[in-house]
């Protein structure tokens, strides 16, 4: 039995002996004046067993505890050096215009470096390179690493990860050297948090801050089109994001230049270090236009390259084809016709369904004039086929629509959607009587039976920003444009949207304030589906004179809508071959996707090809291949790795149209190229939680000492241990109560 005992009583000692004399006290009062017919011997006996019973169970609430040396594993514990390999690194702003990596790694292999061996004295010190991630590595492969490759950096996790990595042998502390510029959601917090953490594992982290903290002033600008491609004649834009870091609300100058040439200027205000501008633009050619966007340097700017942006905009002069098919026309049928006919980029199939036998077409085509080829045509039918339906870019549909096609041919519509990447209206409600569960499944809301009347709608925030509802040069905005505006004849109520629609117009009038749907869209496969819940919108073209200033929302309702809807598709109008990039800007390095995607195209003839041509006029062939999964698409993958712009031309033997030319930029986004200044109160914050300490490179000789320090005064050499839990201590109190039984049965009180 250890001699070094004491006490750690589970529950008040106080408590426990109270208990212990009140059941005691109980005890000999039972057996002395409750216990008749059983001799003087028998009761001595079972009282003497029966306090021997709570003594032992007195002994064991106390918990008697002893102390006992801490073993040791026979393996050397862990010691973590974690080296930061994110792009910041590579920021030269250490004395003698190193790099902050040049001067980490000769901290660690360097002449002074000898604190490395002897921390391997004591412990089996691994290293790790982190960025968005940890990566294991071997001192002799960092030491040969020139420079940081990482694209981001989130401490935090690289400390867990590192601490779940080594579970096996306990890791005894750790040392990071970084500028602590992380760039994880909520850095500060997660980085707290993963402090706590290790201070309750007893884990503490030294820290190395690198690098200055003063910040570097920059200005960074990006640019995009309002579409994958704008129409000739047409208003399109361009689309500017501005941001700057050391520039808090100062004011930049932005210039729009087209093939080079000045167009015009705007100034950014940088609140909060961003701002965003829109540059109007026009064309009138057909062709490939390139627009460049220029940041005039501000004072001190530190990296004038990211100032400007190339955009390239393909501006085409296809008619867009539409169908309009109706089962019972209506006013709204005649009119929203008259607004498409007056498009000259559309051209208008309008279908009329008067029973099952009789159909009539008419096709209005635009002539070089401008005049329109006005003809009923008999050969042209309703589409029954994927042929006859997938030539049209935008479908619009009326009312009774399940009267006029099968159910077969109206799954054709899904098949429209997601293989051809055309685009639907339901453009007076619901389309069909009763239940169609074909057109159903793809529209973005549910209907129900109720109609308000004579009501408006109001713009939802994703309306406001929608292109549909973008009515400039007009003075005021939409909402009120709207409000202005004769109300609709009638609005369906529907009873829910679908968990992907999104909705731009909304009423509450006639029905009890309830907010209902009006107009709504949702992306179905490659295409898009759109419901406007209302009639007697025709209304907004018929306009009293005191608003002649309106009197063209109604057309640019329709088709800005049919432009938004078919500028989303995969697809050019007239065209079966899509050449697509799934974005327009890259990082070196980081893999360009191009895909080609066709319809109605003979597999087994087609062949493409792509040329890249990269800013230093290099030029790379690649072949897509075509996907196991889906058959129409063709893909490959190319790696940039010169910043610049880059020039990549489709190449068809088959279909239209023979080469598409599509360009895209590199340049270096990420935040943690931008954003470089050292966080050295992170760093600091990390090890003061954990109980380490913030070093300075050139201190790190010191480590070691410390880090034996540290041991010394929070390590345990030795650990309480209960000695009341054995098998001696349970057998004595078990044979003990066990007499007791064996007594009183002899005596007849069992």
């Amino acid at each position: 039995m250890p001699s070094n005992i004491f006490f750690d009583p589970v529950i008040p000692a106080g408590l426990i002996f109270g208990m212990a004399f009140v059941l005691a006290g109980l005890a000999v009062a039972g057996y002395m004046f409750f216990s008749s017919g059983i001799g003087r011997v028998r009761k001595t006996v079972l009282l003497t067993i029966r306090l021997v019973v709570l003594l032992l169970l007195v002994i064991i609430l106390m918990r008697p505890m002893s102390m006992e040396k801490r073993t040791e594993s026979a393996q050397k514990p862990v010691f973590a050096i974690l080296a930061d390999s994110s792009a910041s690194m590579n920021t030269a702003d250490v004395k003698g215009k190193k790099t902050r990596y040049q001067a980490m790694v000769s901290s660690l292999f360097g002449r002074n470096a000898g604190f490395v061996n002897k921390l391997r004295q004591n412990y089996d010190v691994r290293f790790y390179k982190f960025d968005s991630d940890i990566e294991r590595t071997w001192g002799n492969q960092l030491s040969k690493e020139k420079t940081a490759t990482g694209e981001d950096t989130h401490i935090a996790q690289s400390l867990m990860k590192a601490v779940s990595t080594d579970r096996k042998n306990k890791t005894r502390g750790m040392l990071v050297i970084s500028d602590g510029r992380d760039n994880a959601p909520d850095s500060i917090s997660s980085v707290t948090g993963a402090a706590r953490y290790l201070r309750s594992m007893k884990i503490p982290v030294w820290t190395a801050a690198v690098g200055t903290s003063q910040m570097t002033k920059d200005v960074y600008v990006t640019a995009r089109l309002s579409s994958s491609f704008i129409f000739v004649d047409q208003p399109a834009s361009v689309h500017v994001s501005v941001s700057g870091s050391g520039y808090e609300n100062w004011y930049a100058k932005v210039n729009l230049y087209r093939e080079d040439e000045f167009v015009t200027t705007q100034q950014a205000h940088l609140r909060k270090g961003h701002a965003s501008l829109i540059f109007p633009i026009h064309e009138e050619m057909t062709g490939s236009v390139r627009y460049r966007v220029e940041v005039e340097p501000l004072a001190g700017e530190s990296d004038k390259h990211n100032n400007d942006r190339t955009i390239i905009a393909r501006v085409i002069d296809e008619q867009t084809r539409v169908l309009v098919v109706e089962a019972r026309p209506h006013w709204d049928s005649k009119f929203l016709l008259r607004c498409l006919r007056a498009d000259k980029n559309i051209e208008v199939t309008s279908i009329f369904h008067i029973n099952e036998k009789k159909s009539f077409a008419i096709v209005e085509k635009k002539a070089g004039d401008g005049t329109i080829d006005k003809t009923v045509t008999p050969g042209v039918r309703m589409p029954r086929t994927k042929g006859e339906l997938y030539k049209y870019d935008c479908i619009f549909l009326g009312r009774d629509i399940d009267t006029v096609f099968s159910s077969d041919e109206l799954r054709l519509l899904k098949d429209y959607l997601t293989d051809r990447g055309g685009s639907i209206v339901f453009f007076r409600g619901k389309a069909y009587t009763g239940r169609s569960s074909e057109i159903e499944a793809i529209e973005p809301i549910n209907w129900a039976a109720e109609q308000a009347q004579d009501v408006r709608f109001e713009l939802t925030t994703m309306g406001r920003s929608s292109p549909i509802f973008d009515y400039r040069p007009h003075a005021v905005s939409a909402d009120v444009i709207i409000q202005q505006l004769p109300s609709m004849a009638s609005v369906t109520r529907i009873s829910g949207e679908k968990s992907l629609a999104v909705v731009l117009a909304k009423t509450s009038s006639g029905f009890g304030g309830e907010e209902v749907a009006t107009v709504a869209y949702q992306r179905y496969g490659k295409g898009k589906v759109m419901s406007v819940g209302a009639m007697g919108l025709w209304q907004w073209s018929f306009l009293p004179a005191e608003m002649d200033q309106y009197d063209d929302i109604y057309q640019r309702f329709w088709g800005q809508m049919v432009r938004w809807l078919v500028t989303g598709s995969d697809f050019l109008p007239g065209q079966d071959i899509s050449f697509l990039l799934d974005k327009n800007s890259y990082a070196p390095g980081e893999k360009v996707h191009l895909s080609v995607s066709t319809k109605l195209i003979d597999s087994d003839k087609y062949e493409p090809w792509i040329e890249i041509t990269d800013p230093d006029g290099k030029e790379v062939m690649l072949v897509p291949r075509q996907q196991a999964a889906d058959k129409d698409l063709y893909s490959t993958f190319f790696s940039p790795d010169v910043e610049g712009e880059y020039k990549a031309i489709l190449h068809n033997n088959l279909g239209t149209p023979a080469t598409e030319e599509m360009s895209f930029t590199v340049y270096q986004n990420a935040l943690e190229t931008r954003y470089v200044a050292a966080d050295r109160e992170l760093l600091e914050k990390l090890s003061s939680i954990t109980g380490g300490e913030q070093m300075e490179l050139d201190d790190l000789t010191d480590l070691p000492g410390k880090v034996a320090q540290f041991e010394q005064l929070s390590c345990e050499k030795t650990r309480a241990h209960d000695v009341w839990d054995r098998m001696g201590v349970f057998a004595l109190l078990i044979g003990v109560m066990g007499a007791e039984w064996l007594v009183r049965r002899a005596s007849g009180l069992v």
